[in-house]
């Protein structure tokens, strides 16, 4: 792991081109490395994050203008601001990923990761108890009510575009277990344990039919609630004994499959 030094060198010429650029540009203060490069968790197969420090009463003509000084830095076939104004992703003729984030004035203290967030949930929770809850409870909604109902209509491809959903429920449960912090970076691997990443990799394939779908949820259901169980006493939470009752009862009753031997 390191900065900028064992990334693909030719990020190296870009670097120092913006840093040519933007130098001479009255707009800016400063620009640093951001990301695995500036925070030194770099390897061979990341990319360039920069974080650019402008003048604030330059900052909104700066960021308007940011098509013309990209230019000036870099030759791209890509670049556009899809999550906000002062984030812009670009990708060069040459195939490279430079990210740039544009600060008025100063730029944020790093901070380390504070809320957990859960699934698709729009909000994060501040401690891994109510995560923990919130994903079992999730998971356990999930069974009795949207899985039978795409199972039962055939939308096997809104189905499959749910996966990540209930795979995120289940690396709520992987924190709980160990006590990290979430991922905050494209490199997961530090933050679950081997074992736990080989009890994903034996999950079935799935893909979009009624059987492969059945075989995946209720596989990932599986691991979810029986790893749970022992870590809602630890954190002295309830078990939701009503709703996987109910999950439990509309399985047999809607698809005729019995789960009363894990679920209940």
């Amino acid at each position: 792991m390191g900065g900028i030094d064992v990334i693909d060198p030719r990020y190296r010429m870009l670097f120092e081109r913006a840093n040519q650029v933007l130098s001479d540009d009255h707009r800016v203060r400063s620009i640093t490395a951001g990301g695995s490069v500036g925070a030194g968790t770099a390897d061979q197969w990341s990319d360039l994050d920069l974080a650019i420090v402008t003048e604030p009463s330059h900052h909104d003509e700066f960021i308007s203008d940011w098509p013309n000084w990209l230019e000036r830095i870099t030759p791209t076939v890509f670049a556009r601001t899809p999550i906000a104004s002062f984030i812009i992703n670009t990708i060069t003729d040459e195939g490279l990923t430079l990210d740039l984030v544009i600060w008025s004035g100063e730029a944020p203290a790093r901070r380390p990761p504070t809320r957990y967030p859960v699934g698709f949930s729009r909000t994060g929770f501040d401690n891994i108890r109510d995560a923990l809850e919130y994903a079992v409870a999730e998971q356990l909604r999930g069974l009795a009510g949207p899985f039978i109902s795409l199972i039962q209509r055939g939308e096997h491809l809104r189905h499959l575009a749910g996966v990540p959903h209930v795979l995120g429920l289940l690396t709520t449960v992987f924190l709980a277990e160990t006590g990290e912090a979430p991922p905050t970076t494209k490199v997961w691997n530090r933050t679950y344990t081997e074992e736990q990443r080989d009890a994903v990799a034996a999950l079935p394939a799935v893909r979009a039919t009624r059987d492969d779908l059945i075989a995946f949820d209720l596989a990932i259901a599986n691991l979810i609630v029986d790893r749970a169980r022992p870590l809602f006493q630890q954190h002295d939470l309830d078990w939701p004994t009503g709703l996987a009752r109910v999950a439990a009862a509309r399985l047999r009753d809607e698809l005729g499959i019995e789960t009363a031997d894990w679920l209940n």
